[in-house]
């Protein structure tokens, strides 16, 4: 496994090269690097695709990677059982 700044520099890329490739800011490159902050998983997914490596390759994306792997969850619209179907309907007293 290795560190993102090891495969940058395996491929001879500078921090900016790197970003330019993966479409993310150098900012964000060197962020990672320092150790600053983890990638989320869309960065992670697009930096290790302008680095030709899967996400689980490079040591800063690891829990990224992880959360790709994850489904993603299903939003169940439940309806309200309290409310009337047709207000016009309501009981008049």
């Amino acid at each position: 496994m290795l560190t993102l700044r090891e495969a940058r520099q395996q491929r001879r890329l500078s921090q900016q090269a790197l970003a330019d490739r993966a479409g993310v800011a150098r900012v964000t490159v060197s962020q990672i690097e320092l150790g600053k902050s983890g990638p989320r998983p869309h960065v992670a997914r697009r930096l290790s695709e302008a680095l030709g490596v899967q996400p689980s390759d490079i040591e800063e994306f690891a829990i990224a990677a992880r959360m790709m792997a994850l489904p993603r969850p299903t939003i169940l619209a439940v309806p309200d059982a309290q409310a009337p179907s047709d207000p016009d309907s309501a009981p008049v007293d």
